[in-house]
């Protein structure tokens, strides 16, 4: 394996398979270059993942010049740490749409996320992408008895919408159920070789892709904004913020939404992998499906464990936890990979799509995608192309971020902020002062107030001792760690650090800064 893709994790711990993803892991690094002087473009796409990279793709075929930025590198965050399902079916979703928003309303996200699978298939079709796009069948699936209601319910939601759901009671898996939905026609595909493949065409005539440029602001002025970076500065006619969380939130976002943690486990099974892509109906939530390998075999993804970012505890715990539990239901050979994953779910469960504010004319976002962000991002892309150069789109109203909540989910609203609120407050006074430095075991991250200052401080593998602020540079939560990343997560509105406080992912845009301990003695 080239090691030079794995994710940037010192190693040294005794967990599972390599610390990278099956995409990063098979696809080169990209190099596309930082911004180097200041730049107009018709429009700014803030963000280098699926969204953005469609969104940009969508507008330049259209005619419009884009320049996409991005923090790091382009599809090695989120969407290269995904299970990439190409679906319409987003568990149980639709009996809960119906519910919600009424049959107009779970129609639209019923049609809506069918066009999207649709549009990536002919993306992949007309470019002739080599990404392992293969049709399959989707399932949720119970091994309960009381789930079966909930089940029967979404099937006829579906077929009510016109999905292609139907109710079965034997998968391809190689355990019994006692029921699942079925839709027929759905896809997998390899995300990085798609994503790569339409970098490519976005790139030339006047567009172009910045990597390794963080967007630090945003002023939106009379007839266009103007992008702040750390390279310089981008203007632009409209701006598009497609950083998974928005980094410029004048729109609330952070008390809209909630992150969320996953794990995945890339194992090589003794016999055949089952066809088909699987999740559960019920808690604890678990997915699987599998992927082609060009060396030849096949690597099939067990997924699960989810909790709220920097909420997990003892996250390599969730690594073993997964491991068991994939054992005890497959003929589990080798595990070649090991990763996490990061999602945003918003009150309602339907993302916010359109305008990033009610007063906002030039500035758009998408957010939210709830773990289902193959097809939500091409939805995203085809709603804000349209709505970018001034088309109407008829499920626009749906996804619209300023749209009104249901008396439901302002109680979620609610209990979610009261979360947030709990962190801030009690995780300030649970921090127990220190004289002096704490003796800390190699893979040991500690939060403890030195001097009147809350410091966070790891040891890694090889002895290697770091030390940060502890405070959240977004909205000041306290951090915590996570020993399988060996990052700090905020356990509020889930930005991330590296262990020496460098970010990695928003909403916030500045590092940690760090301390010194020869102070501290």
């Amino acid at each position: 394996m080239d090691t030079t893709k794995r994710a940037d994790v010192p190693g040294g711990d005794d967990l599972p398979g390599e610390p990278v993803s099956l995409w990063l892991a098979t696809t080169p690094e990209t190099d596309f270059p930082q911004l180097k002087s200041d730049l107009s473009v018709d429009v700014a796409i803030i963000g280098g993942g699926i969204a953005g990279i469609t969104t940009a793709l969508l507008l330049k075929e259209r005619g419009a010049k884009v320049a996409v930025i991005e923090a790091r590198r382009i599809a090695a965050s989120v969407t290269g740490n995904t299970t990439a399902k190409v679906t319409s079916q987003h568990g149980l979703i639709y009996d809960h749409l119906v519910s919600q928003f009424g049959m107009e309303g779970a129609q639209a996200y019923a049609d809506s996320q069918q066009a999207a699978l649709e549009k990536i298939a002919s993306l992949v079709e007309a470019n002739r992408i080599d990404c392992d796009f293969t049709r399959t069948n989707a399932y949720v699936y119970t091994e309960e008895e009381d789930e079966l209601k909930r089940i029967t319910a979404e099937v006829e939601a579906a077929t009510k919408l016109g999905l292609p759901a139907s109710y079965v009671e034997t998968t391809p898996l190689p355990f019994e159920i006692k029921g699942a939905i079925q839709f027929s026609n759905q896809a997998r595909f390899h995300p990085r070789k798609y994503l790569l493949a339409l970098a490519r065409k976005i790139q030339g005539d006047g567009s172009n892709i910045f990597e390794e440029t963080r967007a630090l602001d945003i002023e939106e002025e009379d007839s266009t904004c103007r992008v702040a970076t750390d390279q310089g500065v981008v203007k632009a006619g409209k701006v598009v913020i497609a950083s998974h969380f928005p980094f410029y939130d004048h729109g609330m976002y952070f008390a809209r939404m909630h992150p969320k943690r996953s794990y995945v486990l890339g194992c090589r099974l003794s016999g055949e992998a089952p066809e088909g892509m699987f999740i559960t109906s019920d808690a604890p939530f678990h997915s699987f499906r599998s992927n082609p390998l060009e060396t030849g075999g096949e690597i099939w993804m067990v997924g699960g464990e989810n909790h709220k970012t920097g909420q997990g505890g003892d996250t390599r715990e969730h690594y073993t936890n997964l491991e068991r539990w994939a054992r005890e239901r497959f003929d589990v050979e080798t595990i070649e990979y090991r990763w996490s994953t990061q999602d945003n779910v918003t009150v309602d469960r339907v993302p916010y799509i359109g305008k990033a504010s009610s007063g906002s004319e030039h500035l758009f976002v998408a957010t939210g995608f709830g773990g289902w962000g193959m097809t939500n991002s091409t939805v995203s892309a085809i709603i804000l192309s349209d709505l970018v150069l001034g088309r109407e789109n008829a499920w626009s109203s749906l996804y619209d971020p300023n749209r009104f909540k249901p008396l439901t989910s302002v109680k979620d609203l609610v209990v979610e902020n009261v979360d947030v609120a709990k962190h801030f407050v009690g995780d300030r006074l649970s921090v127990k002062e220190e004289e002096s430095v704490p003796d800390l075991m190699e893979g040991e991250g500690r939060v403890v107030e030195l001097d009147d200052e809350k410091v966070a401080i790891c040891k890694l593998e090889g002895g290697a001792t770091h030390a940060v602020s502890a405070t959240c540079t977004h909205m000041g939560c306290v951090v915590a760690w996570n020993g399988a990343e060996k990052s700090w997560d905020c356990p509020c509105h889930g930005s991330r650090f590296n262990y020496d406080g460098t970010v990695i992912q928003g909403p916030a845009n500045k590092d940690l800064k760090k301390v010194s301990l020869n102070d501290k003695e």
